[in-house]
């Protein structure tokens, strides 16, 4: 018998969904989803012909974080086998992160630990008004260590340290309030704003969308001095290219640029 896919894939009109699919687990993440996700979103990036990737949970949450009982099978004293699990795991997460194409994360019910990772790792998130946040590693006596250069990016050392030290949860509100999350809304209005988000993206220059995201990930790492060559030069580069000029005749024409989609329709493919 064949064994269920870890992920579920499915790409249309220029939209990719990455749909964790382990909801017995609560799509906690064992190995196998690491290894999926990994080459999942490197191959999604060099594909040109998807514009937006939106990543998601199948079942009643969107990711418990990371499987204990994979976990647990390490034999105490394996500190090789535990450098390559984390090793695996950190790989995922800089996958998404690093994706050329932008990433939103669809979030319903509950992301805790690893799954906190995930949505940090994303571009833009939009939870549910009902969805409930947590860190909880020190609550089994373990540290958020893999996922904590993204929470750092995202909520700064303070709000790190209380949520972490604490294990507490956290509600959809607080979430926004302190950077992790862009969006809130209601249950049922989830997919309605995860699909406005991926319209935005749709009439903006692909190409031009990638040279931002990966500039900002450039110099959020590099020196003042660094930062101001870097975008510079990419200010230069991207004016030249054939997206910008087509982006300004269409402008000064008053006609929508070549890439542009028709929005959808509720109900239209």
């Amino acid at each position: 018998m064949t064994a269920p896919r870890q992920i579920l894939l499915e790409s249309r009109n220029g939209v990719a969904t990455v749909t964790l699919n382990r909801p017995t687990v609560r799509n906690a993440f064992d190995g196998a989803l690491v290894s999926e996700l990994s080459s999942s979103f490197t191959s999604l990036g060099h594909d040109a012909s998807v514009r937006a990737i939106v990543l998601a949970g199948a079942g009643p949450v969107f990711c418990a974080g990371v499987d204990l009982g994979w976990m647990a099978k390490s034999e105490p004293g394996s500190e090789s086998q535990q450098l390559q699990d984390a090793g695996q795991i950190q790989r995922m997460l800089r996958a998404i992160d690093e994706c050329p194409c932008p990433v939103i994360a669809r979030v319903h019910g509950a992301a805790y630990g690893g799954g906190v990772g995930l949505l940090a790792a994303c571009d833009i998130v939009v939870a549910a008004e009902d969805a409930v946040f947590a860190l909880r590693e020190v609550r089994v006596g373990l540290i958020p260590a893999i996922i904590a250069p993204f929470l750092l990016r995202k909520l700064g050392t303070s709000q790190l340290r209380r949520f972490c030290l604490t294990g507490e949860p956290f509600s959809a509100q607080v979430a926004r309030s302190i950077g992790l999350v862009h969006e809130v809304v209601s249950a049922k209005d989830l997919d309605s704003a995860v699909r406005d988000f991926t319209e935005l993206l749709l009439q903006a220059g692909p190409q031009a969308v990638r040279a931002a995201k990966d500039l900002f990930r450039q110099i959020s790492t590099v020196s003042e001095e660094e930062r101001w060559r870097l975008c510079r030069d990419a200010n230069a580069r991207i004016r030249d290219s054939e997206e910008a000029r087509e982006g300004l005749r269409a402008f000064l024409e008053k006609r929508p640029p070549g890439w542009t989609r028709v929005p959808r329709t509720e109900g239209s493919d």
